[in-house]
């Protein structure tokens, strides 16, 4: 609720241009009754032609200006609740991005689509409806109420009895839908999921024949949701019904008490038409205000849920150096010291007591058995998590003195999962330095050995790149990846695990490219086979975790179990 308070009162003045011109529009449609009064009392029944035609030109003229009072008034809503939703969804992206990983995915992909899309537009649209249907009601309910009891009191008493009914009908509506409307978006997010998942894993589902348990999981997110929307819908059918009952025998009452008012000469004929239009037009406001008042337990719900996503804390916070204070490059670039760091929940650190350095010009490989923490290595340089003990020093100021952006200035990491943005193949190498040069695209596409495919592309560097990069092969993700991240000048390079799905010989005709072409930064190097990291200046071996060996392929072979037990395999594996 407080972004939409500050939203709101950050756009002061298009709220008021937008509530001056609904109740101008109001104005003028109050005005209409009163001249019909005026024109059958005394135009129609006196036979004065005069006053109808000065009736008339005053009601055409009341109507042209309160019609375009309310086509005005309906712009400014649009707009109003239009730039509401791009502001939000600007805080909703920056908040993502703000956030740590694992609250990121705590949260869920599916969830955050939800909330950056439906709920978004349910409270874009709820803005509007509020502004053109409740605001003006007040006053309409306040004016006919006095305007009827000008005529006569027990017309006012009539319209006080059917409004307390239908605010009554109304309270009840609300108060039952809103834990049904909750659970609506809920079970939204669960059908996102279910789609996403079916969408972007279809090879995979196609490939284990599992299409029916797909349709069968798929159809139960369906069922759910659609089994709460028909209990919210019913909720909703007995208003209209009701609603009508309520309107005719309002208008049987009116048009019956006010004839035997106007047989008593205490109310003129004139007056019973303006009485049963402000009637109408009451009932009608209130009617338009009640449906408006029956969205707002779901829209009440997605502004709790974005609430929620907004005021969440980052795990990860900007340091207190200043940027322009940088620190002096020092050697060794990077520093870890007895580092420590654990997955919130889990029972065991994944990495314990860890130290080792980086030095500039130094390639250092880190290898070891699946979830022995290598890949962590890669998110704690790039602060994406916060340690627990220890500390990692880069030029020797600790990381989380720096600001986030600052600190990945000088970092420019292959990621394990090679992902492409939609776009052309110049957008995503131009990622890491915006006014790279197509000879500084082309240099960093030699050294990662994809500067033959990309020249025999039609387009070359102005190739199209379909979402995620499933117009290229694997291999060729992988080696547009690194590309990218050789085209940012940086201090520390890291490669994740990113030339698994190179062949032996573009796989090493890439690496004997870097040692000639990257020689001032360092390297850290994250694999899984030995022939892709024997060359390295340093080899961290990992174990659950732990230090287990540092030196050279050779001194390894002699001193490491852990290191001759991932070779002896994977020469196993090369025979056999």
């Amino acid at each position: 609720m407080i972004y939409l308070k500050q939203y709101l009162f950050q756009h002061k003045g298009k709220v008021l241009l937008t509530v001056l011109l609904l109740l101008g529009q109001v104005v003028g449609t109050l005005l209409i009754p009163a001249l019909l009064a005026e024109l059958v009392d005394q135009g129609i029944l006196a036979g004065n032609i005069s006053v109808i035609w000065n009736t008339g030109v005053k009601m055409l003229t009341v109507t042209g200006l309160a019609t375009a009072a309310a086509a005005w008034g309906s712009w400014a809503t649009s707009d109003l609740s239009a730039a509401f939703g791009r502001e939000i969804r600007l805080k909703v992206v920056q908040k993502s991005q703000a956030l740590a990983i694992q609250q990121f995915d705590q949260i869920g992909i599916s969830s955050m689509i939800t909330r950056t899309t439906s709920d978004i537009a349910n409270l874009e649209r709820t803005i509007g409806m509020v502004f053109q249907m409740i605001v003006p009601a007040p006053l309409i309910v306040i004016v006919s109420i006095i305007m009827t009891v000008r005529a006569h009191a027990a017309m006012a008493l009539i319209q006080f009895l059917f409004m307390g009914l239908l605010l009554g009908l109304a309270a009840f509506v609300l108060k039952r839908s809103e834990a049904l409307s909750r659970t609506v978006q809920v079970r939204l997010d669960r059908i996102n999921q279910v789609v996403r998942e079916a969408v972007t894993g279809v090879r995979v589902i196609r490939a284990f024949g599992n299409e029916d348990y797909e349709e069968q999981r798929a159809g139960s997110a369906y069922r759910d949701y659609a089994d709460t929307m028909i209990r919210l819908n019913r909720l909703f059918a007995i208003v209209n019904p009701i609603v009508w009952l309520m309107m005719g025998a309002l208008m049987a009452l009116i048009l019956g008490v006010g004839g035997g008012l106007v047989l008593s000469q205490a109310m003129a004929l004139g007056q019973i038409s303006a009485v049963s239009e402000y009637s109408m037009m009451t009932m009608a406001y209130l009617i338009m205000a009640a449906s408006v008042m029956t969205t707002l337990p779901k829209a009440s719900s997605c502004l709790s849920r974005l609430n929620e996503l907004l005021e969440l804390r980052p795990a990860v916070n900007d340091g207190g150096l200043v940027t322009a204070a940088a620190p002096a490059k020092t050697e060794p670039v990077l520093v870890f010291d007895h580092v420590t760091f654990a997955y919130e929940g889990a029972e065991e650190p994944v990495i314990s007591d860890l130290s080792f350095s980086l030095s500039s010009g130094q390639t250092t490989a880190v290898i070891g058995s699946t979830g022995s923490g290598k890949s962590t290595l890669a998110d704690l340089i790039l602060r994406l998590h916060d340690l627990q003990t220890g500390q990692i020093r880069l030029h020797g100021t600790a990381l989380p003195e720096y600001p986030q952006q600052a600190l990945r200035d000088h970092i420019s990491c292959v990621p394990q999962k090679a992902f492409l943005f939609s776009g052309t193949l110049a957008e995503n190498l131009r990622m890491g330095q915006k006014d790279a040069s197509e000879d500084q695209l082309w240099k960093a596409l030699r050294i990662a050995q994809a500067e033959d495919f990309v020249r025999q592309l039609p387009q070359g560097l102005n190739a199209p790149v379909a979402q995620g990069g499933t117009n290229f092969s694997g291999g060729q993700r992988q080696r547009l990846a690194i590309a990218r991240a050789l085209v940012k000048e940086a201090d520390i390079f890291i490669f994740d695990d990113s030339f698994s799905a190179l062949d032996g010989r573009t796989d090493a005709a890439l690496r004997q490219a870097l040692r000639a072409q990257l020689t001032r930064p360092a390297k850290l190097i994250i694999a899984q086979r030995i022939s892709t990291i024997r060359d390295a200046d340093q080899i961290l071996v990992l174990d659950q975790g732990r230090l287990a060996g540092c030196g050279t392929h050779e001194q390894l072979m002699q001193s490491c179990p852990a290191y001759r037990e991932i070779a002896a395999s994977q020469s196993q594996r090369k025979e056999a």
